[in-house]
């Protein structure tokens, strides 16, 4: 597993937390995004597009994009898109539901945290095998 730099695992808790919280209220979520200011504050920000069923890629890209221009200015110091997918790999041959946490910080490649999880009874169950990539 990639090491992840202190200042970005309270993005991952956070959007963790989030993710959770949405899910047991929702059973599923929308992609959204967290910052850390410069402050070292950690901020939500959530981008409505005016659709009620909005394409998960676009606010994505919407995210992303908005992101990348305020780290460019330097007004954040990392960032935080989590969202939803269903994964196949070596540990889950069969799909798995994943919370997945794109991570990005000045001077680092972009990192992509995968926390794969099942809702049993309205409550989300972690499932083990977390893993984190470079983009």
């Amino acid at each position: 597993m990639n090491s992840i730099p202190n200042e970005l695992n309270g993005l991952i808790h956070y959007c963790q937390s989030l993710a959770r919280l949405i899910l047991i209220e929702q059973g599923e979520f929308y992609p959204f995004g967290v910052y850390l200011n410069a402050e070292n504050v950690i901020t939500q920000r959530l981008f409505p597009d005016g659709d009620d069923f909005p394409l998960s890629t676009g606010l994505i890209n919407i995210i992303k994009y908005d992101f990348d221009q305020q780290q460019s200015a330097g007004m954040i110091k990392g960032s935080a898109i989590a969202y939803a997918a269903r994964i196949t790999n070596i540990d889950y041959p069969e799909p798995v539901e994943v919370i997945v946490v794109r991570l990005n910080m000045p001077g680092l490649k972009p990192i992509l945290y995968y926390m794969p999880y099942r809702l049993v009874d309205n409550e989300v169950e972690y499932l083990l095998n977390t893993s984190c990539i470079n983009e």
